[in-house]
């Protein structure tokens, strides 16, 4: 399977669309995004809240990141430093940009099911692990050079605000799989074409679906943009909750900060936990739901302090600048 994995990476592959993934829903992508903004570093919030938080006595922060077309004045809509962690999602849906930037979302790892093993499915060489390393490094080099380009500022929060969607993006076990079947021979795209029969819950058509919504754990209905102060304390309430439930210190895991091991966990998920207990066109069952529930609440916390751990590890405080000696007399 390893070498497969590589044979894979190398070459540019057929795979099956997500178009309609978007991982977490809103909630949980702004809950990763409050996990991780409670444990920034001083030093590191200080840089997040320059990017997105706006002034006091204002509403918008100084630099726009917008869905739509990226202009202050034609701005749709506005970010913080929790619903940054939804932009992707948001401009992803305007046509000007959505079919450049379907595939950042997901990272397709092949998981043969009843079939034999082949290179028909796999991941393109665009996707979200690929996207997660360049907004590292691109921002990493941005730190270390220190100089002030015209855009630098609006560049550096492009890359931080895709960073705080991929990470969650690749917590999330269907976005880092595609199941290969007999009647899906290129993948089920991340669960796309797994379908769910769940009339209570009728936009629930799909397995992806159900795990973007983390099994209803939130409801399926994301909470209405911009947020007041009564959805920014939810989404405070959620964060403290899924922190309190799976504390960092629980979880030695939370200090590896390496993408390519938070996609083979989900991998790992997706093959052990996602597609097991689960009938095509049939409802999830109470048992799966649950588990559905509680894996997802343990994804969004490990998420969130894996970014807490890459942003305070690009943004960091700089050295004072040493005295001048004193002159001799």
């Amino acid at each position: 399977m390893k070498k497969l994995f590589r044979a894979v990476l190398l070459c540019a592959l057929v795979v099956s669309a997500q178009s309609s993934a978007l991982a977490w829903h809103d909630t949980g992508h702004m809950i990763v995004a409050q996990v991780a903004y409670l444990r920034l570093t001083p030093a590191a919030k200080a840089k997040v809240d320059a990017m997105f938080a706006p002034p006091q006595g204002t509403r918008r922060p100084l630099i726009f990141l917008c869905a739509g077309y990226y202009m202050a004045d034609t701005c749709e809509k506005i970010y913080d430093p929790i619903t940054i962690a939804v932009w992707m999602d948001d401009f992803r849906g305007d046509s000007l940009n959505s079919p450049l930037y379907d595939n950042w979302h997901y990272v397709d790892y092949p998981f043969f099911d009843g079939v034999p093993e082949s290179t028909k499915a796999g991941p393109e060489p665009e996707n979200a692990l690929a996207r997660i390393n360049w907004a590292f490094n691109s921002l990493r080099e941005m730190q270390n050079e220190k100089r002030e380009e015209p855009g630098r500022a609006k560049r550096e929060a492009e890359l931080t605000g895709f960073l705080y969607h991929l990470v969650g993006d690749v917590h999330q076990p269907l976005h880092a799989t595609t199941r290969v079947t007999a009647a899906n021979p290129t993948g089920d795209a991340g669960g796309n074409f797994f379908k769910l029969s769940m009339p209570q819950e009728p936009r629930v058509t799909n397995l992806h679906f159900f795990w973007d919504a983390a099994g209803g754990a939130f409801g399926f209905q994301g909470p209405k943009r911009p947020l007041d102060q009564a959805g920014k304390d939810r989404i405070r309430t959620l964060a403290e909750a899924v922190m309190k439930d799976y504390p960092a210190d629980s979880m030695p895991e939370s200090k590896n900060l390496n993408p390519h091991d938070w996609a083979m966990e989900s991998y790992a998920l997706a093959v052990s936990v996602t597609y097991k207990n689960i009938t095509e066109g049939s409802a999830p069952s109470k048992a799966y739901t649950e588990e559905t529930q509680k894996l997802a609440r343990k994804r969004f916390a490990l998420a969130g302090y894996r970014l807490a751990g890459v942003l305070n590890s690009l943004f960091v405080a700089e050295a004072p600048k040493p005295s001048p000696a004193p002159a001799n007399n």
